[in-house]
């Protein structure tokens, strides 16, 4: 049964991957193709219509083998083949993605050196407010004291010292969507668009963070009932996509920016500090997240001290919540 579950979890994850990234390359600026900075007319060329096809042939091709291979894992070695599978059906999707980047370097332009500086910027908030950001806090904090009132002291310690970390580590990225990212216009049209899109990528990490702890403490307390968890994830998951996709990446498939102009804004930092494309290191930037170059969203700027404390709580919270009660005792 728990193999099951498992299965059927990676499966339904790997087919809404695949979806996303068939039609990711029409959701990014136009000026930046596949992490590559391009002239904005160079997607609806012919060498890039068949990069893309390409791309798309070799994305399906790859999502299926992957799947196959990781549901096979599941069925032989059982759930615990399941991480191995995921990063197989991760490893196919970006092979896809890199063999079509290669495509486009030799078409590559370097992003415009003019800068836009926005002299009027108010104070920006987080979107809505720090009380329902709380909620997430309260509701671990609720579990763990109801663990603590039947005697399951050590588990309730650990759990609510994991789960606190990992929420926290959430908090930091919606106060730096704020607060630490870069905006890459300025002026109209976009600077009326990118703050839409801000506030679209917060909410949804609130979102996620209601979800985790929600999760977490129905686990942690009624263990036997977890597989219940699973479908609303699925469609948390798919509304958050299509709510993304609709605003475009920066909010650029609701506005025309640089439809027509022959100078690529790209994201202003140069394609070098993009490792493999989706990997942005560049101690020269102040900015702590910045937005991803192929995907919905932001990423963080790997030469800031900032990101490796985040990275530090999102790893370190779940071996508190596995190992410290093993160590405990």
């Amino acid at each position: 049964m728990v193999s099951l579950i498992f299965a059927v979890t990676i499966g339904g994850l790997a087919i809404l991957h695949a979806v996303a990234l068939y039609f990711l390359p029409g959701w990014t600026r136009r000026d930046v193709y596949f992490a590559v900075t391009v002239s904005p007319g160079f997607r609806d060329s012919l060498d890039g219509k068949i990069i893309l096809r390409r791309y798309r042939i070799e994305l399906m091709a790859l999502s299926a083998l992957t799947l196959t291979a990781a549901l096979a894992g599941i069925r032989l070695l059982g759930a615990a083949f399941f991480p191995a599978g995921f990063v197989s059906i991760l490893s196919g999707s970006f092979a896809a993605f890199y063999r079509a980047r290669r495509r486009v370097q030799p078409h590559a332009v370097a992003p415009t050196t003019i800068r836009e500086a926005d002299l009027f910027r108010g104070a920006r908030g987080v979107p809505g407010g720090w009380v329902p950001a709380l909620g997430p806090f309260l509701l671990v904090a609720t579990c763990a004291a109801f663990l603590w009132i039947q005697h399951r002291e050590v588990l309730a310690g650990f759990y609510f010292l994991s789960m606190a970390g990992i929420l926290a580590a959430f908090s930091l990225i919606r106060y730096g969507i704020s607060h630490w990212a870069r905006s890459v216009h300025s002026c109209e049209p976009g600077v009326a668009r990118e703050p839409q899109f801000r506030r679209t990528v917060s909410v949804m990490a609130l979102l996620l963070q209601y979800l985790i702890a929600i999760q977490a403490s129905w686990v942690t307390l009624i263990p036997h009932r977890r597989a219940v968890v699973v479908f609303p994830v699925f469609l948390i998951l798919a509304f958050a996509l299509l709510v993304l996709a609709r605003l475009g990446q920066g909010g650029s498939q609701v506005t025309a920016i640089l439809a027509s102009n022959s100078v690529p804004v790209g994201d202003r930092t140069e394609d070098r500090y993009w490792k493999l494309g989706i990997l942005y290191f560049n101690p020269d930037d102040a900015a702590v997240i910045v937005e991803k170059r192929f995907g919905l969203g932001y990423t963080f700027n790997f030469a800031r001290l900032t990101t490796w404390i985040i990275i530090s709580f999102l790893l370190l919270s779940p071996l508190i919540r596995i190992l410290g009660p093993r160590l405990y005792r």
